[in-house]
């Protein structure tokens, strides 16, 4: 059986492709800063309000730290993000990449406008910052991004490698008997998301007095959340089940004489499905936690497929083919 659920080695290129931007926009910040050290005023305007006041001030030294802690933390929380992405089977590596890109441009870009605005201001009270600046910033962010992405398409061709398992495996099972393939999967991000949106839902409905609407219209948003964090993924005789968070209903199915081959993929979920969670489109519907290694079930009739992202898909795809395939047998 062919290995697809192992992790491939990420490439150290890409590693670096993601880390760049982050660290060149710290540099740029911080020369920037160095060569107009002499032209700051002691307080620096660094944050506005309606129409562009300020509202709050740091010395150089502090902005200098807050944009560092922002640019370099929240480039080792990316270079995480799209490793564990790339390990999962690379769907949607040059995307993330390219958001960095523009997250760090974006960043970047701010920080260099406002050292500008600062230069030479005689009161940092009286600074203004001009809308303008967030569109340039934008536009220098989404140029960014475009580059992020040509490189990473450019200098790491290869990635990601070997997606898809070769062929539609079978296990070598007894002719008599019984067999059956179990587990649970999930998504932790989305199940903590859904309990939050709950608690804040609570605390709208037995505090504020005002904003009871508020409190229904999260509930109501927290709960189908909380509910589909979780499921449970069966082979057996039947064919594949899946029923979220362990109840009854609602239950998703392909029975054993709807499947047509088994296999196991590394999917992408906004290209393939556009988005997480339960997904319907034309060609495809599935309930999609990450990105990654996925059970993907072709249907008879339409063709469509159905798919579930759970460890061990290749253990399930193969027990699937194989009772697919005995299925005649025991009529």
């Amino acid at each position: 059986m062919t290995a697809t659920g192992r992790r491939a080695r990420v490439p150290r290129r890409l590693v670096a492709l993601v880390a760049l931007p982050f660290v060149a926009a710290s540099a740029l910040a911080a020369g920037v800063q160095a060569a107009a050290s002499d032209r700051l005023p002691a307080r620096l305007a660094v944050h506005f309000g309606a129409g562009g006041v300020p509202d709050r001030f740091e010395s150089p030294a502090q902005f200098l730290v807050t944009v560092a802690a922002l640019l370099l933390l929240g480039g080792a929380a990316w270079i995480v993000l799209v490793v564990r992405g790339a390990r999962g089977g690379g769907a949607g590596t040059g995307m993330a990449t390219a958001m960095g890109w523009g997250l760090a441009a974006f960043l970047g870009s701010i920080s260099v406008l406002l050292l500008q605005l600062n230069a030479d201001a005689a009161d940092p009270a009286e600074v203004r910052l001009p809308l303008w600046h967030f569109g340039a910033a934008l536009a220098v962010a989404l140029t960014a991004g475009f580059l992020g992405h040509a490189l990473v398409r450019g200098l790491v061709p290869a990635w990601p490698p070997d997606r898809e398992s070769s062929g539609a495996e079978r296990l070598d099972l007894p002719r008599h008997g019984r067999a059956g393939w179990a587990r649970r999967t999930g998504s932790w991000p989305l199940l903590l998301a859904g309990l939050v949106t709950l608690c804040v839902a609570a605390a709208l409905l037995l505090v504020s007095g005002t904003s009871w609407w508020a409190g229904i219209v999260l509930l109501l948003s927290g709960l189908p959340l909380v509910l589909m964090a979780q499921a449970d993924v069966t082979v057996d005789q039947r064919g594949l089940t899946v029923r979220l968070s362990g109840l009854p209903w609602p239950r998703l199915s392909v029975p054993l004489d709807q499947v047509v081959t088994a296999r196991t993929r590394s999917v992408n979920p906004l290209g393939e499905f556009g988005g997480w969670g339960y997904r319907v489109t034309p060609k495809r519907s599935g309930l999609i936690y990450r990105s990654g290694e996925a059970l993907v079930v072709r249907r008879t009739g339409d063709g469509r497929e159905f798919a579930v992202t759970v460890d061990d898909a290749g253990t399930a795809a193969a027990l699937l083919n194989t009772l697919a395939e005995r299925r005649p047998e025991t009529r």
